[in-house]
């Protein structure tokens, strides 16, 4: 709410942007920013699972997939979503 994106910024995949902050920088996926000038408060996942999220890209799958997927996903465990992703998923992109 009430953050500022200055022009030509890009917002990585799964990033978070605090309220009110100013992002005058690119924001890297899956991190937390805030602040003005808005700043890395921390990455919300390790570097493997993050590159993991960033191959999986759920957000492009059929929603019959996320729905089948919707236990994993209330787990929060990124790991399983990667198995699922291998068995279920992969094959057809």
């Amino acid at each position: 709410m009430n953050a500022m994106i200055m022009p030509g910024v890009k917002i990585g995949e799964g990033a978070i942007v605090a309220a009110g902050s100013v992002v005058v920088k690119d924001v890297p996926p899956y991190t937390i920013v805030g602040g003005n000038p808005a700043k890395e408060i921390k990455k919300r996942f390790t570097d493997k699972e993050i590159q993991k999220l960033k191959e999986m890209r759920w957000f492009d799958w059929e929603r019959e997939k996320i729905e089948q997927a919707s236990h994993i996903f209330s787990s929060s465990s990124i790991n399983q979503l990667y198995d699922f992703y291998q068995r279920e998923i992969k094959h057809i992109y």
